[in-house]
């Protein structure tokens, strides 16, 4: 063979090597891409409601744990949770017969990812009874879930020297098998990848450790944002409140949103809260946010479980002589904030009006809500509407049976107490059981079971005072007796 044949079957043999070797970089490429980043639709939902309760809003990318990780986690690190039982120890509603809590999500971005969506905020659960199965109504006030709970559980978690590899799979494989190349990635990039991200997670959180505690049924919704999203700097500011229901929302048209009326257009709120909760403008499902929109316009308050049909023995027989007696005494004395047709129903009351804690209006600065308008100008969010107030919004009280605490800050835990005296109120209860007050309206706050299960409020600490709203509070008590029988109907 002469030279030239020599060089011609050496550039033939470079130009095979050259094409195979650029096929298995294709082929690992396609497979990388498959393996970690492919997104599948999760189907369609039976109904708006289940899509509520377990649709994706884009979240997974950016706060996606990977379910076989996260469905372990409570085994491996019960002493980071609040008590024992797993997630349900964080108060979280769950159906039964489903695989994750009401609230959270699953999709296969790459491989299975869970996230949290609305429900994690608005999804009530109660019982009547103490031996009652629980009731969860979406989309409801979360009364007992513990969101500050499950950030620092998630953080904690990460920064166990347990959380490796090595342990992660021996659980994983108790529960589920992971094929060879699976078990590969979570090794080597999906576990390492995830407890970084958790211990960043906890980092940007660390701020909030240094305010006072949410506890159960509450959140600071807005200073996440404004130091995260909207890239402002950590202040003293408190902005914990109650999580607060999203029903009925046809009935709020042209009302201020959100406890301190912040923003007027419910789609902006929507948006606005998904972004909060992690989605992107190239992640935000908007065919499925267009249906949960649409269906919180026209899904009803939950019907109220006092009736005159039962017996009048009964912890829940309804009054309807006395009630009727307490619409009267409504009309008189608050209608003009609270019924549909209320003269300031959905405005902003000043708080220098209201008296009540002004901490969640001190956290909101008009510089958020320029930001806000303006968050990232190379994407039309849409958004317009957010704004700088100084007050709370005079809400509608449909189903107010299933709202306490009461007040944005949910301070007072009954409606018989919001009709007392501030001194007279409760200085410290529990927060957290779900069975229903129905003496007092509200859920049952003090005895054994309540502080077993819930977690102490005190008014003391700064953000949960249980001042102002003093309206009703002279009435004589024949007369708030009767107005306690009427707000059951609602």
């Amino acid at each position: 063979m002469n030279q030239k044949e020599i060089l011609q079957t050496v550039s033939k043999t470079a130009i095979i090597v050259s094409v195979l070797l650029a096929v298995v970089i294709i082929i690992l490429l396609t497979l990388g891409w498959y393996k970690l980043y492919r997104e599948e639709e999760q189907g369609e939902f039976s109904t708006p409601e289940e899509l509520f309760k377990y649709g994706s809003i884009g979240s997974e990318t950016s706060q996606g744990i990977p379910y076989w990780i996260w469905l372990v986690m409570p085994k491996m690190f019960p002493e980071h949770l609040p008590a024992l039982g797993g997630w349900a120890s964080l108060g979280l509603p769950w159906e039964q017969g489903k695989e994750l809590p009401v609230g959270f999500s699953k999709k296969t971005i790459g491989f299975p990812r869970v996230a949290f969506n609305c429900a994690f905020c608005h999804a009530a659960r109660y019982r009547l009874e103490p031996t009652d199965v629980p009731t969860i109504v979406v989309p409801g006030p979360s009364h007992t879930v513990h969101a500050q709970g499950y950030a620092r559980f998630l953080a904690a978690a990460a920064n166990d020297a347990r959380f490796n590899s090595d342990e992660i799979l021996s659980q994983i494989d108790r529960i589920y098998k992971l094929s060879w190349l699976d078990k590969l990635l979570y090794r080597f990039i999906i576990i390492p990848q995830t407890k970084k991200s958790l211990i960043q997670y906890g980092e940007r959180f660390a701020w909030a450790e240094q305010k006072p505690d949410w506890g159960p049924g509450r959140i600071d919704p807005f200073n996440p944002i404004k130091f995260g999203v909207l890239q402002m700097s950590i202040d003293e500011t408190i902005g914990n409140s109650d999580m607060p229901p999203i029903w009925n929302m046809k009935a709020r048209a042209n009302h201020a949103l959100h406890w301190d009326g912040l923003n007027t257009n419910f789609h902006e709120v929507v948006v606005s809260s998904a972004i909060g909760d992690g989605t992107t403008y190239e992640s935000y499902p908007e065919k499925n946010m267009k249906k949960i929109e649409q269906w919180l316009q026209e899904v009803p308050t939950p019907k109220s479980p006092f009736s005159s049909e039962l017996s009048s023995d009964s912890s829940f027989y309804l009054n309807t002589d006395l009630a009727e007696h307490g619409k009267t005494i409504f009309n008189q004395h608050c209608a003009s904030c609270h019924a549909p047709d209320g003269e300031k129903t959905g405005k902003i009351i000043p708080v220098t009006e209201l008296g009540t804690d002004r901490h969640r209006v001190d956290m909101w600065t008009a510089e958020a809500a320029k930001r806000y308008n303006t968050y990232e100008k190379n994407h039309d969010w849409g958004m317009r509407n957010f704004q700088d107030v100084d007050g709370y919004v005079a809400v509608l009280l449909d189903g107010i049976w299933l709202r306490g605490p009461y007040l944005h800050n949910g301070s007072v835990p009954t409606l018989k107490d919001l009709l007392r005296k501030a001194e007279d109120r409760p200085e410290k209860f529990f927060r957290g059981y779900d069975l229903i007050d129905p003496k007092n309206i509200g859920f049952v706050s003090s005895g054994a079971m309540a502080e077993k299960v819930g977690v102490l409020y005190d008014t003391k600490v700064s953000g949960n005072s249980n001042v102002g709203h003093n309206y009703g509070t002279d009435l004589p008590e024949d007369q708030k007796e009767a107005l306690l029988e009427y707000l059951k109907t609602l």
